[in-house]
């Protein structure tokens, strides 16, 4: 497989390195390689004996490699590896996770059928491959692809298939916008299960990214979302009307607790305005602390409404959502910087929404309901709060 880039790389990963010969001569051209195998074996270690090599060798299976025990490498290498692991997503998520941009894959395929999804896979409960008993799977190329999309690659690029192996290049960036035209706005980034800012790193959860463009006829291949610089996919991609959107995309594998940032844009425009979200720590904590970038004044709340409960069948928020809207000149505002008084009692915010021309949204989910009159404020951080709001809004505020 070549690549100019090999010649540019400072690191890389060489994951299943079996003898080291990529190892080797990546090392050769410059890198500095940790290769990473399930055993050791004993011709790697005289090959780097004698080559005098500086080749970082560990024995790990890749269920165990993550970027807080490796960090990231400019290149990872994953050849020969798939079809051996019994979780290959979560094995290709690992490769994701220890990526700065570029992978380049290697892996035995099936061939290609002719089928309305030609993205399939068969699964080898035995010796059904090669007579080996650690091969699983076989996916068709279509399906090696799918599957490095789906565990986290911007883009994925068939170079060549051979005696049914088949050569990947996968990339977590998007290319460079193809025109001119304008940038997107990002209202807000929520947990599609929870309806909040915050996510959980060992639960399926999904960004829900709403925005406006005046862009007509989007679709999930012509939306680019990216988290903290990486592109992700996005699955669906939904017309609200006049201009609003909504997004559902995976969510990059390997965060790490606390803030991160989401832009987004179309084929032809620049980035949007970043919306940031929120990772939790393993026991699903708040690690986060607030911006120490928020103005010290006090916003302007302008009103706090009732809306009523979305899906009747969900528990969280079952009494409705306080959406207070206020004004401030913060650049941008997590929803861990956002608290609300409601009569006396102080809370984060769940979501914070960016309306524009210094105009916010901050929305708290309410598991009971609340009296006629209730009194609400808001504060930045540890700032001023705002004037109080006491609402009757005849319709807008339950019976107690």
């Amino acid at each position: 497989m070549d690549c100019p880039l090999i010649y540019e790389a400072n690191a890389c990963s060489d994951i299943g390195a079996w003898d080291g010969w990529f190892s080797f001569e990546f090392e050769r051209r410059g890198a500095e390689v940790v290769a990473v195998d399930c055993v050791a074996l004993n011709s790697f270690l005289e090959a780097r004996d004698l080559l005098g090599s500086r080749v970082e060798y560990l024995t790990l299976d890749v269920g165990e490699l993550s970027a807080a025990k490796l960090g990231r490498f400019d290149i990872v290498l994953f050849f020969g590896v798939l079809y051996h692991l019994r979780h290959p997503l979560l094995g290709l998520e690992k490769v994701v996770e220890l990526c700065t941009d570029l992978a380049l894959i290697e892996s035995f395929v099936i061939p290609s059928e002719k089928r309305t999804i030609p993205a399939v896979m068969e699964f080898y409960e035995r010796t059904e491959l090669g007579g080996q008993i650690d091969n699983w799977c076989g996916p068709s190329p279509e399906g090696l692809l799918a599957m490095c999309r789906s565990a986290g690659f911007a883009q994925a690029e068939l170079k060549d298939v051979t005696n049914q192996r088949a050569s990947v290049v996968c990339r977590r960036r998007w290319p460079e916008p193809k025109g001119v035209g304008a940038a997107p706005h990002l209202n807000a980034v929520i947990n599609n299960r929870t309806q909040i800012a915050r996510f959980h790193p060992f639960k399926d959860e999904y960004l829900c990214c709403y925005f406006k463009t005046p862009e007509a006829d989007l679709t999930a291949d012509t939306l680019f979302v990216e988290v903290d610089g990486f592109g992700t996919q996005a699955l669906v991609v939904t017309a609200n009307g006049k201009g609003a959107w909504q997004a559902d995309c995976m969510r990059p594998p390997g965060l790490a607790a606390g803030r991160h940032q989401v832009r987004l844009r179309t084929l032809r425009g620049p980035l949007s305005n970043a919306v940031e979200f929120e990772m939790s720590d393993e026991w699903g904590n708040s690690t986060a602390a607030p911006s120490n970038s928020l103005p010290s004044d006090s916003p302007e709340l302008c009103s706090a409404e009732l809306h009523p409960p979305g899906d009747q069948r969900i528990a969280i928020g079952r009494a409705g959502l306080l959406v207070c809207y206020f004004r401030s000149g913060a650049e941008m505002l997590g929803a861990i910087d956002v608290h609300i008084d409601l009569n006396g009692e102080t809370t984060l915010a769940h979501t914070v929404s960016s309306l524009g021309d210094g105009v916010w949204q901050a929305n708290l989910l309410l598991d009971e309901a609340l009296p006629r009159e209730a009194t609400v404020r808001v504060r930045l951080g540890s700032g001023e709060w705002s004037a109080a709001v006491r609402s009757s809004g005849v319709g807008l505020w339950p019976a107690p």
